[in-house]
């Protein structure tokens, strides 16, 4: 007899430590759910138009240009390095970009990162010839404005109504930012 009640005590046992496991995994679960629906979601979030910052940029040569006085044009405001593989090696994409589309709008500024050295970023500049304007953000202040940038290469396509309507992260998808860039300046 006594047996018996062992028996029962352990299945007992067995269903009360089961409940919580089960509650763990239906919360674990519906927490996977949910993270996968919001990054389903990212992509249309993100992209979604914002307002572009309202700041003035200096290049190399000392001109301030402010982004309020560019509305009415597209511009594009890309953050690199002469540390980061992916930036040195698509700057040539970037350079026929602005060469094909300046003549019709488009303003191009390319912002060093703060960590990238002066020099490194003057030399480059020089040496490639680079055709559009080159910011050094020597306290981080213009990738703050931004939203922090901190990964390169980073693009912001902003509209002629100086609204950020595409952010690329990472290496450049050239076909859809040509595309977007002659969409704006065909309107």
């Amino acid at each position: 007899m006594t047996e018996r009640p062992r028996r029962q005590q352990a299945q007992a046992h067995d269903c009360s430590s089961a409940r919580p496991a089960r509650r763990l995994a239906f919360a674990l679960g519906a927490g996977a759910f949910v993270l996968v629906a919001a990054l389903a979601a990212l992509p249309f979030l993100a992209n979604r138009p914002k307002p572009a910052p309202q700041i003035q940029l200096t290049n190399i040569a000392g001109e301030a240009k402010s982004l309020a006085q560019l509305q009415g044009r597209p511009v594009l405001v890309s953050f690199w390095s002469t540390t980061c593989a992916p930036c040195v090696a698509e700057m040539p994409a970037l350079v026929a970009l602005h060469r094909r589309h300046a003549e019709r709008g488009l303003a191009t500024f390319a912002v060093a990162m703060r960590y990238d050295r002066p020099d490194l970023v003057l030399d480059f500049a020089r040496a490639r010839g680079l055709p559009f304007d080159v910011v050094l953000d020597f306290k981080g202040e213009v990738a703050r404005e931004f939203g922090d940038v901190q990964v390169t290469p980073t693009k912001f396509l902003i509209d002629a109504q100086g609204r950020i309507v595409r952010v690329y992260v990472g290496r450049t998808d050239f076909d859809d930012l040509e595309r977007r860039i002659a969409a704006e300046l065909a309107d």
